[in-house]
């Protein structure tokens, strides 16, 4: 198996239990009710060899209600990938396109999801470039998230927010590695 597929199934088999960070106050959480757009993201993944970090897809949407989040990702732009497995450096990106609904609870200071709700037409592209071409077929988020792997998407997240801010914290840790994220929105 070559380092190029490693990575990549590394990347793609992260699962695990969503573990809260502390948000600095707890927020009435109609703060984080309504719509918003993504300014920017960044997830390190890290899993034994290999050391990634994607960062960018603004242009996306969340729509928060309290039951429900749904992720439209018509205007979403790539996230950059850059890292190192087995010491080698690795580049690459990743794109979400169409939409995804996900049952959401929000509480004061953190969004609770139910991966098992996951529908919707959403999909993963995940392309490596470096050092060797790695290109698999898109993923199908929902699936994803029902069966615990890597996705990027935020399901359950602690977050902080302002008037015209959101922003949501994750960790998910498991056999296969660790997932900290850090998604930026601004009201729409």
């Amino acid at each position: 198996m070559s380092i190029r597929t490693m990575t990549g199934i590394a990347v793609l088999a992260l699962a695990g239990t969503a573990i809260g960070v502390p948000a600095a106050a707890a927020p009435p959480a109609r703060c984080a009710l309504g719509t918003w757009k993504l300014t920017r993201a960044v997830l390190h993944v890290d899993s034994g060899n290999a050391h990634l970090r994607f960062s960018g897809g603004s242009g996306s949407v969340l729509t928060l209600d309290g039951r429900t989040a749904l992720h439209s990702f018509g205007s979403s732009a790539k996230f950059t990938e850059t890292g190192t497995s087995d010491g080698r450096p690795v580049s690459g990106w990743m794109r979400y396109r169409k939409t995804l609904r996900l049952k959401t609870r929000v509480s004061a200071a953190r969004l609770t999801g139910s991966p098992a709700s996951a529908s919707g037409p959403a999909t993963l592209k995940i392309r490596q470039t470096r050092p060797l071409n790695y290109d698999p077929s898109p993923q199908r988020v929902a699936s994803l998230l029902r069966r615990g792997g890597f996705s990027g998407i935020p399901a359950s997240a602690t977050y902080t927010c302002g008037p015209g801010t959101l922003r949501l914290h994750q960790k998910e840790v498991s056999a296969g590695g660790t997932l900290n994220g850090t998604w930026s929105y601004r009201r729409l």
